[in-house]
């Protein structure tokens, strides 16, 4: 059974053997994850199935591309922390805002460019769009992120 302790000594010993930047970027990402969560108040219950996700995620094997199958870990493990305890990473709100803001200001402004005048308008309004959807969206996600906070779900 992969406990916390476990899981980090594991990945701190493949963070001495790594080479590349990119591979301990990933590597240091995860140790990261699992010592806020070891500094949370858990509940048994919530140790016993962050226990049994760890032990399911098959840490210990060995494969060609490790940067590759520790990164899809990585994920597979934060998915299962948002799903089962509604735990986030620092910022996550703040990213999805701005990717929505992002994709809703540029069909608004667009749309509104467009009605106004069709040659000149579309620039404008995609700009001024793309500019005050990322910024709608920016500001959302950074009030849901200071909630999440709040209620000690960011790790």
């Amino acid at each position: 059974m992969m406990n916390l302790k476990n899981t980090s000594e594991l990945l701190i010993t493949l963070l001495s053997q790594a080479n590349k930047k990119s591979e301990k970027k990933v590597y240091n990402c995860f140790i990261r994850t699992l010592t806020s969560l070891k500094n949370k108040d858990l509940s048994e219950n919530q140790s016993q199935l962050i226990q049994e996700k760890l032990s399911s995620l098959n840490l210990k094997t060995t494969t060609e591309n490790r940067k590759k199958y520790y990164q899809q870990k990585l994920s597979e493990f934060k998915s299962f922390l948002k799903n089962e305890f509604s735990f986030t990473s620092e910022k996550y709100y703040t990213e999805l805002g701005i990717a929505f803001g992002l994709s809703f200001g540029t069909g608004i402004g667009l749309a509104i460019g467009t009605a106004i005048n069709p040659i000149t308008g579309t620039s404008i309004g995609l700009s001024i769009g793309i500019g005050v959807g990322m910024l709608i969206g920016m500001m959302y996600g950074a009030r849901k992120d200071a909630e999440a906070k709040r209620q000690g779900r960011v790790i």
